[in-house]
């Protein structure tokens, strides 16, 4: 069981950077218009959460690794949901106008590998720290 009384504030503030996180990734999907911006931005998350994280050595890697995770999670969450609420307006506002929409998935591979991709890069940020 995850001790989480030593990661306490370890916790809440990577919640918090996470949360700060998924505002800069909104915004970079609401004003970017070119290339990949995200990374850069997810790279910043990442390495501001090793950051303190490795403020905090008693922590061991478990809590780091969950601690990391969440606040990866908080920031990826507000960004999906963010692309979620602008594309159903983009949607109802084509559909207002008369055009026709296919409707389509998502690939069955992209919500795990986002999940994956959380979970490694969450993880190595805490390794590097711990």
């Amino acid at each position: 069981m995850l001790d989480l009384t030593a990661s306490g504030p370890l916790l809440t503030r990577a919640i918090v950077i996470g949360a700060l996180g998924g505002i800069g990734l909104i915004l970079t999907h609401v004003f970017s218009r070119r290339g990949p911006l995200i990374f850069p931005v997810y790279a910043g998350i990442l390495a501001s959460l090793a950051m303190v994280t490795a403020r905090f050595p008693d922590v061991p890697f478990n809590a780091a690794f969950a601690s990391v995770l969440a606040g990866m999670t908080v920031a990826t969450m507000l960004a999906l949901l963010s692309v979620l609420v602008r594309s159903a307006k983009h949607r109802r506002k084509v559909v207002a106008s008369g055009r026709v929409i296919k409707d389509e998935r998502p690939p069955r591979w992209a919500l795990p590998l986002t999940a994956l991709s959380l979970i490694a890069s969450s993880a190595a940020a805490a390794f590097i720290a711990t």
